[in-house]
């Protein structure tokens, strides 16, 4: 995973830990053993859609373009080099 990648996801984590916090109230009616299974089906649900959107960009330019502009651009794919060191 990309540092990209990760900022997106960290982005998105943030994002359904606040609005987890703004529906508790609304939660609360839930039973109490209810609760934890919901929000764990949509921490996975909002992973699996930032995994679908980073897929995407792989093969849609423009969102790519724009993920990079929100996010930083990807790295580099990491290549060997061959390094010399001169004799003492």
């Amino acid at each position: 995973m990309s540092r990209s990648d990760r900022a997106f996801h960290g982005h998105a984590q943030e994002v359904l830990e606040h609005e987890l916090r703004r529906a508790r109230k609304q939660l609360a009616r839930l039973p109490e053993e209810r609760r934890p299974a919901l929000e764990e089906v949509t921490t996975r649900v909002v992973a699996a859609v930032v995994d679908s959107v980073i897929e995407e960009s792989r093969h849609e330019p423009s969102l790519a373009r724009a993920l990079a502009s929100i996010y930083g651009a990807p790295e580099p794919a990491w290549e060997p080099r061959v390094v010399s060191w001169a004799a003492d």
